[in-house]
């Protein structure tokens, strides 16, 4: 099993503070990924995994003690896929090993602050790490494709029936107006096509991230939509780690999505009412923006970490939101809008915020729609490493 190279967040439960801390201190210099959070209970482990995202736990001490198995068990009730290793204050038997993982842990190794041994400890916490990210992402890639090959089967079967059935009406009829309807269900198909494919690399791993400013790559992406004369406004000085052409397809998708869908809520389609939604349309720049109100104003702007009050040093994730003043999206609809194919524009395809989502969860980021400070959609990019 290859070893991660990621930080490490690691919450150390031991039966002693000053074994804690001595471990604490011997694993940090065996290797500088991890960061570990000593901590005497088993309930203070339980609260910095509700507040704080963590990889690993580490319970040391003898298996009945409330730092041992009991620590074990319950962390694993309430955290069924997260690695935990048992480290007991005494060897343990087979049957003892056995025991361990029975009550949830990952792995079984010995605990010491000798510094010839915390390496092989720190394997030990990194291997389970790897694995359980491994997992995670093979989940992650299994959904992705279940989504993918909804979308093909879905969306592509519509347009092409439809071009069938013109093309069987024109043969029959004689009418070249069929054909040109069946022409246009191509080329629809044909745009679904690419943005399938766009979606399917989108949520690849990026390799090497490069630290990137954000103003001026949100100031290149609002060149390449056509926006009319909607306004952008970018309050941001952050240079963050990103796979630069991804991050421009996130914020192109969200300014689309912005602009196009940024109005008072008077455009129709079919005679209805259309709400806030996604759309992935081909716009190029230059073109004219026939949706949404022609003065929306955009935002860019950071999103700064808070610290809480659960242990010194822990903060909630920070990153940037990108902020319309259009109409927002009902609340209802907002745990659908990053669906594939999900669209409240008769012209989108509906894999436009597929995408922003797929960038975002491929960087190992979080991105979730609110309310505006001003009425409309606020989308939310969290977990965003800064180059500080």
């Amino acid at each position: 099993m290859s070893t991660v190279r990621d930080p490490i967040a690691v919450v150390l439960v031991a039966n002693t503070s000053d074994r804690a801390a001595a471990l604490r201190t011997s694993l940090e210099r065996a290797d500088d990924r991890l960061a570990v959070e000593p901590v005497a209970t088993v309930d203070a482990a339980l609260e910095i995994l509700r507040d704080s995202p963590v990889d690993c736990v580490v319970a040391i001490g003898r298996p009945a003690e409330p730092t041992g198995l009991p620590a074990v068990e319950a962390v694993r009730d309430r955290h069924p896929a997260l690695p935990i290793v048992f480290c007991p204050d005494a060897a343990l038997d087979a049957s003892g090993v056995a025991e361990a993982f029975d009550a949830g842990a990952t792995d079984v190794a010995r605990a010491s602050t000798d510094s010839d041994r915390a390496p092989v400890l720190v394997r030990r916490i990194s291997n389970a790490v790897a694995s359980a990210r491994a997992v995670a992402e093979a989940e992650r890639q299994r959904d992705r494709l279940e989504g993918f090959v909804h979308g093909v089967s879905h969306d592509l079967r519509n347009p092409l029936n439809v071009a069938q059935g013109q093309l069987e009406m024109a043969r029959s009829e004689g009418d070249l107006e069929h054909v040109d309807t069946a022409a246009s269900a191509v080329d629809r198909t044909l745009e679904l096509i690419a943005d399938l494919l766009t979606l399917a690399k989108q949520g690849e791993r990026p390799g090497e991230l490069e630290p990137v400013e954000l103003s001026a790559v949100a100031e290149e992406c609002w060149a390449n939509v056509a926006t009319g004369d909607a306004t952008l406004v970018v309050d941001t000085d952050r240079r963050i780690l990103a796979e630069r052409g991804r991050l421009k397809r996130l914020l192109e998708n969200l300014f689309r999505n912005s602009v196009e869908h940024g109005s008072t809520g008077s455009r129709t389609e079919s005679g209805d009412s259309v709400e806030h939604g996604s759309t992935s349309s081909r716009v190029e720049p230059g073109d004219a923006v026939d949706h949404g109100r022609d003065d929306a104003t955009v935002v860019v702007g950071d999103i700064s970490p808070m610290y809480t009050t659960t242990r010194a040093g822990a903060v909630l994730p920070s990153g940037f939101f990108v902020e319309d003043d259009g109409p927002g999206i009902p609340e209802d609809e907002r745990d659908r809008v990053f669906d594939v194919g999900y669209t409240t524009d008769r012209d989108g395809t509906g894999f436009g915020l597929n995408i922003v989502s797929e960038v975002a969860s491929a960087h190992g980021w979080e991105v979730a729609v609110l309310d505006g400070s001003r009425g409309g959609a606020r989308f939310e990019i969290t977990g965003v490493e800064r180059e500080d």
